[in-house]
């Protein structure tokens, strides 16, 4: 028998545990690529195709640092927490056995109340927000939910904006959203500075007009401007944070017998500040041209120049729903009030500047024919997912509300929906206000919808090309007439289909956290083909020459589909004469483009609240360049 050496025997115990560790850092390897090699669907080439589309494009040549977007009104500070930790901790249970209370509420004054309509929209996928009347229910909910956040992030608030490795402005930005995702943190919330965060991150030049703590300002990108009313205003010099409770839940959360079909929010509000729309006021607009004032050069004395207003290339308006749902006499004369003022701002808006209206949860029909008569005319551009369209069809075609909807709607409904919404809009019969297009005309020219698994954009586009477009829009200037808004001609909105990839790629950045898409992470929800309307009754202008439904094929090389077909027009014989004279008004032949992109969905999802904001937001700057 050899003797070896206890020294020897060493050795080798090292060099054999060494192997082992190599040989299971290469099997680690080998695992993960197969796992990136052999995806469904082929997921790789599908980023691969929407980050070219986006890496390639390029706004028309304009001067750094990009469009003035003016954004409103509001803000909060969020309070994220995981829903079943929440619950575990105020000892919940017996929600499915609430479902005899009715499951959609006007008002949550209980517990009962909130248990059984977290239930409705948990095993629905639904994204919902709610204001709490009961001030000390909301009270005990928030105080136990930051008992949940980790001790050193007990008085951080952390930004949830997340940014790719293209955007357009030249400041870099590192997220401050935490890599190990807590059960509860505080960030900075509302739909304005969310959206107001992403445009700036992606080079517009921001204006936010928002009563904001001095904490709140000091989270948003330097390229964010805040605008706060004067002190003759009349309101406290010091801003009261509203908070929000967001509640959140991921695909397969289990909630006693039922199971979550997909990563979702519910939220939770008791605001003071934001109801009020204290971020505007009479003098908002002037107060923005004195920060934007521009000079130019008189041709006739070069050597002098003078003041020339500015004018906004877009206004963006969101988080209309935290007047939702108000119940005294005393709160419903205030928000008219507000919601007149807010209609005479919109009013006194230039011609040129493009709003785009964020679509939100609505329960109160009264309120919701407020924005019906007073918001949506004014409208150029609507931004909405999956539950808010339906509720939109709703409204628009019978003036009901519908509260909660399916989480995984068909591509083809959610066209038919998106055409309806379009027909409705540019129906002569919907409350009209006036433009440079004619007596009471400001036209939706575009709608973004971001659902889970597709983002589609349908935009006004004249049906013989821009050139032919501006050639049109330079004959009626030079005539000496009132010439027509860019977007009524279908110059507005330019590159639909990079703003679909856009929007694709910023909900799996911000819904994973993560400035890169890793495949593993990513899921595609789309099938081989679908039929681009499911009612071609109604739609027949989404029909080919022989009356068959066109259907379109998913392309992993080309993710990104873009069509075009007639403008949708409401087929009724009530308002057929009045669809006929407004047809023979505008003197532009249009048509719809539409763009569809599959979402690379994120499947380890850290965070839900704000990510249609973001979406959107990204969208929007693709889309809008300035005039200069």
């Amino acid at each position: 028998m050899k003797f070896i050496p206890s020294k020897m025997l060493v050795i080798r115990k090292a060099n054999s545990i060494f192997i082992s560790a190599v040989a299971l850092l290469f099997i680690a390897y080998w695992l993960r690529d197969i796992l990136r090699n052999d995806l469904p669907l082929d997921i790789r080439q599908v980023i691969s195709s929407l980050s070219h589309v986006e890496y390639s494009h390029r706004p028309l040549p304009q001067r750094s640092p990009g469009p003035k977007v003016l954004v409103g009104f509001g803000g909060c500070v969020d309070l994220r927490v995981r829903a079943l930790s929440l619950f575990e901790r105020m000892k919940l249970s017996g929600f499915a056995n609430k479902t005899n209370v009715p499951t959609t509420h006007q008002r949550i004054g209980s517990i009962q109340d909130f248990m059984a309509e977290f239930y409705s929209s948990f095993i629905l996928g639904a994204a919902v927000e709610r204001v709490v009347h009961n001030v000390t229910l909301f009270k005990e909910m928030v105080n136990e939910a930051s008992e949940l956040i980790p001790f050193v992030l007990r008085k951080k608030l952390l930004s949830p904006t997340i940014t790719g490795s293209h955007h357009y402005g030249s400041e870099s930005f590192v997220t401050s959203a935490p890599t190990t995702q807590p059960v509860a943190w505080w960030s900075l919330g509302g739909n304005a500075p969310v959206m107001a965060s992403r445009l700036a991150r992606e080079g517009a030049q921001v204006a936010l007009a928002a009563r904001l703590s001095q904490r709140q300002i000091s989270h948003l990108p330097s390229g964010v401007k805040v605008l706060m009313a004067p002190p003759d205003f009349g309101l406290p010099d010091i801003p009261e944070e509203d908070i929000h409770l967001v509640l959140e839940y991921e695909s397969g959360d289990k909630l006693e017998d039922s199971v979550a079909p997909r990563a979702n929010r519910y939220i939770l509000v008791h605001d003071v500040e934001n109801p009020l729309l204290s971020g505007l006021w009479p003098g908002l607009l002037e107060t923005w041209q004195r920060h934007n004032s521009e000079f130019v050069v008189d041709e006739k004395e070069s050597t002098t120049t003078k003041e020339a207003p500015a004018i906004p290339d877009l206004f963006v308006l969101g988080g209309l729903q935290v007047m939702d749902n108000i119940l005294s006499v005393e709160e419903t004369k205030i928000r008219t009030s507000r919601i007149n003022e807010l209609n005479r701002f919109l009013s006194s808006l230039p011609s040129e500047t493009l709003i785009h209206f964020e679509m939100a949860s609505y329960v109160n029909e009264d309120f919701t024919m407020d924005i019906l008569k007073t918001v949506l005319p004014h409208s150029d551009s609507i931004g909405l997912n999956e539950q808010e369209l339906p509720n939109l069809v709703s409204l628009l075609s019978n003036n009901t509300v519908t509260h909660i909807s399916t989480a995984y709607p068909r591509a083809a409904n959610m066209l038919d929906n998106m055409r309806s919404v379009w027909a409705y809009m540019n129906d002569p019969n919907l409350p009209r206000v006036n433009s440079a297009s004619g007596p009471k005309w400001r036209r939706l020219s575009r709608l973004h919808l971001h659902s889970l698994a597709h983002q589609i954009i349908m935009v006004r586009r004249h049906s013989k090309g821009g050139a032919v477009a501006r050639e049109q829009l330079k004959a009626h200037q030079s005539s000496g007439i009132l010439p027509p808004r860019r977007s009524d001609i279908g110059l507005a909105w330019p590159f639909t289909r990079a703003a679909v990839a856009k929007a694709s790629l910023i909900a799996h950045r911000h819904t994973c956290a993560a400035s890169s898409i890793d495949p593993v992470k990513t899921r595609l929800l789309v099938d081989d083909s679908f039929a681009v309307t499911a009612d071609p009754i109604t739609w027949k202008s989404a029909l080919q020459n022989n009356n068959q439904i066109p259907r379109i094929k998913f392309n992993h090389s080309e993710p990104v589909a873009c069509w075009t077909e007639p403008e949708p027009r409401i087929q009724s014989e009530h308002n057929q004469s009045d669809l006929e004279n407004s047809i023979r008004e505008l003197p532009f032949d249009t048509q719809i483009e539409i763009c569809i992109a599959p979402v690379l969905v994120c499947s380890q999802v850290k965070q839900t609240a704000g990510a249609g904001d973001n979406i959107s937001a990204a969208a929007l700057r693709t889309q809008i360049v300035s005039r200069s």
